[in-house]
């Protein structure tokens, strides 16, 4: 504007220091827009996720922003990530100051996602205003990624499932019995002196307690009845409660994975297999990650519901909605194994 001002002076009048000043300003133009083209010329961005990412929990990404200019730095940086889904104003994004010729930055960006799922990155964005904040330039740069995002886990709430196993545990399935002998380490205060391997203490002339093997703990399936069914509420608010009972869901196989229990889960679409180390753990939140719920109007290609798929050994935990009037388990909810607790969808 200021520059379209001196234009209309300078000609109406013909004052020569007014030309002087619209060349200066018109050349402060062209050299604002050659310093930006330059200032992103050249920049190579890349990102180090966390290993795992839960809905509604803050996280913070890792950027390396890299110059590979021989010898211009770039300025006044703002990296952001592109995340499909989430308007251009919701992306989340780092400013840098300066990075030199040859050379690299480290800096991160904080963001929540609002809900579990597959979470597509596209790339980033990298914009300057360098040097007169005159005009705002950008480059995109294509760097696809896809995330998986795990669902919040909710307390665990009246779970009395331990309750009905007779002691939490049994024989590991390999030779011999319960308490065989597994190795030998240095004493500790909170150990029972009974332990103490007193001839091999008397040779190291130090205390040394023998390990025994622990009893493994009784395998659990949680089945979970991931089925559209509203009874007489709105979509939203069913979507909603649906949605508590995945984070509970995710809660229960967290405690009990903890406890030291295998566990595996079962929905109307499958099942996993039993597992008690933290990768099992993953696994089983990445599938509920992606857990659709089988009649939902808003999936394009439904997926047809089956029984659930359970053997007599299993010793089950159900999760599934409360029918009107029907105090025992409908025999539909489950054809086989033995039922430890039904925990309502609500």
């Amino acid at each position: 504007m200021i520059t379209l001002l001196v234009s209309v002076a300078a000609f109406n009048t013909g004052n020569n220091p007014l030309y002087l000043l619209l060349g200066m300003l018109l050349s402060l133009i062209l050299i604002s827009g050659m310093l930006s083209d330059a200032t992103l010329k050249d920049l190579d961005v890349s990102r180090q996720l966390p290993s795992r990412i839960f809905a509604g929990q803050p996280i913070l990404v890792g950027l390396t922003l890299t110059n590979r200019k021989r010898r211009l730095p770039s300025f006044s940086l703002q990296v952001s990530e592109r995340i499909e889904g989430l308007k251009r104003e919701d992306w989340p994004s780092s400013y840098i100051l300066r990075v030199d010729a040859c050379s690299s930055v480290h800096s991160f960006y904080r963001h929540t996602f609002p809900k579990r799922g597959i979470w597509q990155l596209q790339g980033f964005e990298i914009a300057s205003s360098f040097p007169f904040e005159l005009f705002r330039k950008g480059v995109e740069i294509v760097d696809p990624q896809m995330v998986v995002v795990f669902p919040q886990p909710a307390p665990v709430q009246g779970l009395i499932v331990l309750d009905y196993l007779s002691g939490g545990s049994q024989l590991r399935p390999q030779p011999g019995q319960e308490g065989d002998y597994l190795s030998l380490r240095q004493y500790r205060p909170q150990d029972d002196v009974r332990s103490i391997h007193w001839k091999i203490s008397a040779k190291r002339d130090q205390l040394i307690t023998r390990e025994l093997e622990r009893p493994r703990s009784q395998a659990i399936t949680l089945c979970f009845e991931n089925r559209w069914q509203p009874q007489g509420e709105s979509p939203e608010v069913h979507r909603d409660k649906l949605e508590r009972a995945v984070e509970r869901c995710a809660g229960i196989l967290f405690y009990l994975i903890q406890e030291g229990h295998p566990v595996a889960l079962v929905t109307l679409q499958g099942r996993t297999r039993f597992g008690v180390d933290l990768a099992h753990q993953d696994h089983l939140l990445a599938v509920l990650a992606q857990l659709t719920f089988v009649g939902d109007p808003l999936l394009k290609d439904p997926t047809p519901a089956v029984s659930f798929p359970l053997t007599p050994q299993d010793r089950c935990v159900l999760v599934a909605h409360r029918i009107p009037g029907v105090d025992a388990v409908p025999a539909h909810l489950i054809s086989a194994g033995s039922l430890l607790q039904l925990i309502p969808i609500d």
